[in-house]
């Protein structure tokens, strides 16, 4: 099946409406209206595939729902972040569909933001990743969650094992772990605190626990944990902590 996402941006306020092209028609993804005119086009389309594949890895508790699914994403004179905003968002609402008996999942996705997400006016934590074929995303009512994907094969320069070094943190992580999975330590917990790589890797210490578990202390205490694992040629890990 063929998905199209088109966004544009109405010309007085700039407010995002997000439309959804599929087989049964168009539908509206925001509370936009009247949009006067349609810029930056964005289309995306979707590798054939049934409803999201979830992943069901020892390693993952059983409150957090993760999910992936193969995608590639074409943008012409768009906004990439806005593109994979909308593809987590479909996700998510595929998500929460097929895994939570057929529950509606608003999603508020910002840039540079964690999302927000709410099931019957409640917030549930959310986060999704995107690679250049693939995207993944985890869904909890209990925990805190963040999550990060990226390639086998793809390449880290060994000169950013030394940004990523945390003071107190040992070398054996680095000697036992490929250093493109440890990026997907650090990058899913900082996504888990909301920050992104907006805050530098090394202000998160990771150490092994077990083979697909990890510790994660951050430079004010709080404390995390991290399943890590492969899947379809990706890293995965998910950064988790009891939600307040």
């Amino acid at each position: 099946m063929l998905i199209e996402v088109v966004t544009c941006k109405r010309s007085r306020s700039r407010s995002l409406i997000l439309l959804l092209k599929s087989g049964i028609g168009w539908q509206d993804w925001s509370s936009a209206e009247n949009a006067t005119s349609l810029r930056n086009h964005s289309k995306m389309r979707k590798k054939e595939s049934d409803l999201p594949e979830r992943i069901k890895h020892s390693s993952i508790p059983g409150e957090i729902i993760v999910a992936y699914e193969p995608l590639v994403i074409e943008t012409t004179g768009g906004d990439m972040d806005t593109s994979e905003s909308i593809t987590g968002t479909l996700l998510l609402k595929k998500m929460a569909d097929k895994y939570l008996n057929g529950t509606t999942i608003d999603v508020y996705a910002t840039k540079n933001e964690k999302p927000k997400a709410y099931i019957d006016g409640q917030e549930v934590s959310v986060s999704f990743s995107h690679t250049d074929h693939a995207i993944v995303a985890a869904i909890s009512r209990t925990l805190n969650v963040g999550v990060d994907m990226e390639s086998v094969n793809r390449k880290v320069h060994e000169r950013l094992s030394k940004r990523m070094l945390a003071p107190n943190e040992g070398n054996g992580l680095y000697h036992e772990n490929p250093l493109i999975q440890i990026w997907t330590f650090k990058e899913a917990a900082l996504k888990m605190i909301g920050t992104g790589l907006r805050k530098p890797m090394n202000h998160v210490s990771v150490s092994n626990e077990d083979e697909n578990l990890f510790n994660a202390e951050f430079d004010d205490g709080k404390k995390a944990k991290i399943c890590s694992f492969q899947h379809q040629e990706h890293w995965i890990s998910i950064c988790y902590e009891k939600l307040p």
